[in-house]
């Protein structure tokens, strides 16, 4: 009998640390998706570094990060550090849903995956993986881009004029410095990841 209460216990407390936060479903899951794996409109939360979640967050609490108004009640809401962590651990620890590649030109995926493992030192464009982790899996300064939507990551590497944080500002010098067709090759090869 005492083993078998101790496996309920066991289940409804990992139940719990199972269970999303309440700020997590009143104030991401609709855009996000309740697990991370939301819609091609909104990036994948699930899987991503809790630290980048953590850090994204705080910019939005604070006021520092401009996306058009979408983040606005996010930024009234985040109270504390502990909000803050609990989401992006709850995130972080999602499973991302698979996401399959298209069938893409083996040239044009060559040069992403070149383009990803070397950069091009000779614009001034260091190697993607320095920063996104060499499988995409990002790291406490940079999002994972596996898994990530196509369509999201495409508008993400326009070049942009407008005033960003400083974070993203760097990786705007770094895309001013590629052409289309890098930028293409390197669409098509993040897709694979």
């Amino acid at each position: 009998m005492k083993a078998f209460i101790f496996a309920l216990l066991l289940c409804a407390a990992s139940a719990a640390l199972a269970a999303p936060p309440k700020l997590a479903l009143q104030l991401c899951a609709a855009c996000h998706g309740r697990d991370g794996n939301g819609p091609p409109s909104a990036p994948r939360l699930a899987g991503q570094q809790a630290d980048y979640i953590a850090q994204q967050l705080e910019w939005m609490r604070l006021g520092q990060r401009e996306d058009g108004g979408a983040h606005k009640l996010v930024w009234d809401q985040l109270k504390n550090d502990a909000d803050i962590q609990a989401i992006a651990h709850y995130f972080a620890t999602q499973t991302p849903a698979p996401h399959p590649a298209k069938p893409a030109d083996p040239d044009l995926l060559a040069a992403g995956r070149k383009l990803y493992i070397e950069g091009n030192f000779a614009v001034g464009a260091p190697p993607c993986f320095t920063c996104h982790g060499e499988q995409g899996e990002g790291g406490s300064a940079a999002p994972r881009l596996a898994g990530q939507h196509a369509g999201y990551l495409a508008e993400r590497m326009k070049v942009s004029e407008q005033p960003q944080p400083p974070a993203r500002m760097e990786m705007q010098e770094i895309l001013k410095t590629l052409s289309p067709g890098e930028i293409k090759a390197l669409l098509a090869y993040l897709a694979t990841l």
